[in-house]
Parts: C-alpha cells; sequence; structure tokens
C-alpha cells in the first residue's frame, strides 16, 4: 500500500517530547533517530469511508529523523535497509504509544502507557515485512510517514498491517509493508504459568 503523504488532514497534532523520550528510550543514543513527530488525522469523509470494513486508518504518525553516522557501518552516504528498519520501529512504537494514550485504538482500548511500556519489546513481533527503495534519501535529515490501515483479533493476538515511507527534500523514496503481531498480556501470562508448568 502506497502512503499519500500529499493528503488533507482534518487535524495535526505535535506529539510530547516526553512521550518520544519515553518510547524511543530502549534505543542506545547513537541508534536515536527519530527526533520529533506529528499525528495527522483523516478527514472525516475519509475515515467514515473505510470504517466498515475495519480499517483502523484514523491518522498518520509522520516524524523527523536525522542519522549523521551509522551506529553499524562505515557512512554509506545513503539511507540504507537496517536504518529502514530501526526507523520504521521508532515511528510504529511511537504511533502506539499515541493511539494508546489517546484512546484511539479500539483493539487496544484497555491498554494503558504502563502496560504498553512494560511489553513494548516483548510483545510486539514482526511476521512480515517487505520494502523498496526508489531513490537514494540522505540519510541526515529525512522525514517518515506510518499508518496502520487494517487490523484483526483472534483471542489474545492482535494483527496489524501497516504501511510506511521515507522520504526527504530531494524527492527520495523508500516504502515498505509490515505486519506487526501483538501478543495481549493474558496470552504473556498463560505462557509464563505453561513454563512453569513445566519446569515444577
Amino acid at each position: 500500500m502506497v502512503i499519500n503523504i500529499n493528503q488533507k488532514f482534518s487535524n495535526i497534532d505535535n506529539v510530547s517530547l516526553d512521550l518520544v523520550k519515553r518510547f524511543i528510550e530502549p534505543y542506545k543514543e547513537n541508534c536515536k533517530y527519530l527526533k520529533q513527530a506529528r499525528f495527522q488525522f483523516l478527514e472525516p469523509t475519509d475515515l467514515s469511508e473505510k470504517s466498515e470494513s475495519r480499517n483502523q486508518e484514523i491518522g498518520y504518525m509522520q516524524a523527523d529523523f536525522s542519522i549523521p553516522e551509522s551506529c553499524y557501518i562505515a557512512d554509506t552516504g545513503h539511507f540504507n535497509s537496517v536504518e529502514f528498519n530501526i526507523c520504521y520501529n521508532q515511528l510504529f512504537y511511537l504511533m502506539i504509544a499515541y493511539l494508546v494514550q489517546n484512546k484511539l485504538f479500539n483493539a487496544m482500548a484497555d491498554w494503558d502507557l504502563e502496560t504498553y511500556k512494560y511489553y513494548q519489546l516483548s510483545n510486539f513481533l514482526i511476521s512480515r515485512f517487505s520494502s523498496v527503495f526508489r531513490k537514494p534519501i540522505n540519510s541526515d535529515n529525512f522525514q517518515g510517514t506510518l499508518s496502520i490501515h487494517k487490523y484483526s483479533t483472534r483471542r489474545n493476538l492482535i494483527m496489524l498491517k501497516t504501511s510506511c515511507a521515507f522520504y526527504d527534500q530531494n524527492d527520495g523514496w523508500a516504502e515498505g509493508d509490515i505486519n506487526i503481531a501483538v501478543l495481549s498480556p493474558e496470552s504473556e501470562k498463560s505462557l509464563n504459568e505453561t513454563k512453569e508448568a513445566v519446569v515444577n
């Protein structure tokens, strides 16, 4: 799915730097590529058209990124696949934090920020990842946009279909489609109880 980054939005809300810092905190200092972000709410007409198909595309999370130097390799001179993955993860973690904080995501309506923070790293799993690089991106200064465009639930599992794009002022462009499996706190508890039973 190609994200339309030029569409109109009904409202744009700057994400607090405190929220950014809290949910980018797991990364080492030289891997904190996401600098600031904003949530872009879709126009009501667009939202109503999508609601019948359980489409959770409430809006987009857009962020500013900068990678002064790679954290794992000598400078390649452009945005690469490893950096794509890292930036996607940071953008995704922040989007979930914003949705949970503002009670915008029905599938996680019973989550709060404390619960999400506790399970942020352990319960969010990439089940499918594909990316395409259309034109080289200047990694010193670029932006990214993420959309959760569909979700489904089954027992203690939430499946998310997401799309993202990264781009710069010189028409650099990369895009991807990523599926995420979210284990609910209940499923984690059941797994731990099973492990304890096996050990005992």
